[in-house]
């Protein structure tokens, strides 16, 4: 646990440290999505054009079993 909670300073200091990303995507993809949508939206966000996170996003939507509608929609308002 300590390790994420360095990565969330890291992320804090530069959102573009991707290394710290990475530890935090590993901890994202075990936890319901309403616990870390808000940080998977900071990720596409900071990110846009990294296919590879927009993926475990929606994987992580889909997995929680949100809808379509949801995940389209916000895929709208973040891009």
């Amino acid at each position: 646990m300590e390790g994420v909670q360095k990565a969330y300073t890291a992320i804090e200091e530069n959102p573009y440290d991707l290394d710290a990303w990475n530890i935090l995507i590993q901890q994202l993809t075990s936890r319901k999505i309403d616990e870390v949508r808000q940080l998977f939206e900071k990720l596409v966000k900071i990110f846009p054009t990294t296919g590879r996170y927009w993926k475990i996003y929606i994987e992580q939507e889909v997995r929680n079993r949100s809808s379509f509608w949801n995940i389209y929609v916000n895929i709208l308002l973040l891009g």
